[in-house]
């Protein structure tokens, strides 16, 4: 009887582990497919001419991911539709900002994407009796993951960039 007791403890704690490893490695494609994204559009902008970036809106501005992506970001269950509240979006934004007037300007990107689940914490354990014990379904908190990208680029050729997260 003790040895069947340790048992169900030890299964619950593996069910657990699992489950907290395959979170990990979900953020962490996100993680890199944020990135992937940052740096796929700072290398379109190194076939643009400086008049063009110069020209950019400075404010933050929603730029739509390539379609390339599209299938990326449905495989990390992420949609780009941000219209209805309760999606798992990701959504990319460009900030201009002019570091020499009509010489160099910086390009940021930021990649924002939010993990499912509500905006309340849950008071009660909700689904079946396996999701219960497994600790898996949707998570009870929404969280707000960002990436940012940053690129120098001037008008004789400077072409420097960074990235930070």
């Amino acid at each position: 009887m003790m040895a069947s007791a340790i048992l169900v403890v030890a299964f619950m704690g593996m069910i657990q582990a699992v489950t907290i490893g395959s979170e990990m490695l979900a953020t962490a494609r996100r993680q890199t497919l944020a990135a992937q994204i940052i740096n796929h559009e700072l290398e379109k902008l190194r076939f643009v001419d400086f008049a063009t970036i110069d020209a950019y809106a400075a404010g933050p501005t929603t730029v739509s991911i390539d379609n390339q992506f599209s299938s990326a970001i449905t495989s990390c269950g992420l949609t780009t539709d941000t219209s209805v509240s309760t999606n798992p979006y990701i959504k990319l934004e460009r900030t201009v900002t002019d570091v020499v007037s009509g010489s160099l300007c910086e390009v940021g990107f930021t990649v924002t994407w939010q993990k499912s689940g509500t905006t309340t914490a849950a008071t009660t354990a909700s689904g079946s009796w396996l999701e219960q014990l497994s600790f898996s379904g949707s998570a009870p908190i929404r969280r707000t993951y960002v990436r940012k990208g940053s690129a120098f680029f001037g008008k004789y050729g400077l072409n420097l960039s960074y990235q930070r997260s």
